[in-house]
């Protein structure tokens, strides 16, 4: 049996940003140098999306002290491809295969916000 999956690619536009995003912003660098510090706690981070996965289900964030992996799909929401742009992740920090990475609950770029 086959069955199709279809993403909402429009974004939730808001007037208003999302308290989480609101919160205290980590340097990548923080997250990489202290993964286990930050394992499974929501955090705020910001940079510029470096690559993108064809369909939106995952990128990587770069902030100049470094670049992080932000899955999106466990989330059940994509972005539209948006490389070289600003962004503003709100998610959980895990660490899969000994590297740290964060699971995107929100995303806000150019004044959109993905959830």
């Amino acid at each position: 049996m086959l069955g199709l999956v279809f993403f909402d690619l429009s974004p939730v536009l808001s007037k208003n940003v999302p308290a989480e995003l609101d919160g205290e912003e980590l340097r990548i660098s923080g997250i990489l140098d202290n993964a286990t510090l930050y394992e499974g706690k929501m955090v705020v981070i910001e940079g510029t999306i470096e690559r993108e996965c064809p369909s939106g289900c995952w990128f990587i964030l770069n902030d100049d002290t470094g670049s992080i992996y932000v899955d999106i799909l466990p989330s059940n929401f994509v972005i539209p491809q948006k490389r070289g742009e600003d962004a503003k992740v709100y998610g959980e920090v895990t660490i899969k295969d000994g590297d740290p990475m964060l699971i995107g609950k929100i995303v806000e770029i150019g004044g959109e916000i993905y959830k």
